[in-house]
């Protein structure tokens, strides 16, 4: 019978692929210096804060259009929550990145939280379409519930087999599926062009990301 990985190589493995699946996709850093964007990192979470908040009154104003079924679609990553610490801890290096996402690290926006909190007290239901492989959907499942973002909400990870240079045809064929199970997206919130290309969304807001893109 074949004994399973220890913790520690099974994460280094789960790191391994998550290195690999950011390489795939093209993540770059930006030039934005470690000490550019410590120095700015003030007005970088007053500019999320303020994201967040032109996304609560687009969802408002989507909801007094009365649309079946309404539901808001989040990216995870520097959206939903913050890899920044782990980021900050390697001179934001990427390798920080995979670090936060492989060992659950990743830290809960606070304005994401009020926007979930604000949706579902509107009957709006919550959608993650994450670029993270699926080998780590439950990984990522289990680090939202635990910074206190619970169910209900429905998940999608990158397909294994999904080795394109952009995360637009996987991102927004999940908008897709969403749609074709009834659902209106009503919002769509992420930190890069690519989790809102593809049209779907009746409404779109761009948050900030100085530390990388990604196609």
């Amino acid at each position: 019978m074949t004994r399973p990985l220890p913790r520690a190589l099974a994460l280094a493995a789960l790191l391994v692929l998550l290195l690999a699946a950011i390489a795939s996709a093209a993540t770059v850093r930006t030039a934005t210096t470690p000490a550019q964007l410590r120095a700015g990192k003030a007005a970088y979470d007053r500019a999320v804060v303020a994201g967040f908040a032109k996304a609560t009154k687009q969802l408002d104003a989507q909801l007094r259009k009365h649309p079946k079924k309404p539901t808001v679609v989040l990216d995870i990553d520097e959206t939903a929550m913050s890899n920044w610490g782990c980021l900050d801890a390697v001179d934001f290096d990427l390798g920080g990145l995979a670090t936060c996402v492989v060992q659950g690290k990743s830290v809960a926006n606070p304005a994401a939280k009020r926007l979930i909190a604000h949706a579902r007290a509107r009957k709006v239901a919550i959608a993650f379409i994450t670029g993270a492989p699926e080998a780590l959907c439950a990984a990522r499942r289990k680090n939202l519930v635990a910074q206190g973002i619970k169910g209900p909400f429905t998940l999608a990870c990158r397909p294994a087999g999904d080795t394109a240079d952009t995360l637009v045809p996987y991102k927004s064929a999940a908008r897709k599926a969403l749609q074709k199970r009834g659902a209106t997206i009503v919002l769509n919130v992420g930190d890069q062009a690519s989790d809102l290309a593809g049209g779907v969304a009746k409404s779109t807001v761009k948050l900030p990301n100085p530390i990388y893109t990604t196609p």
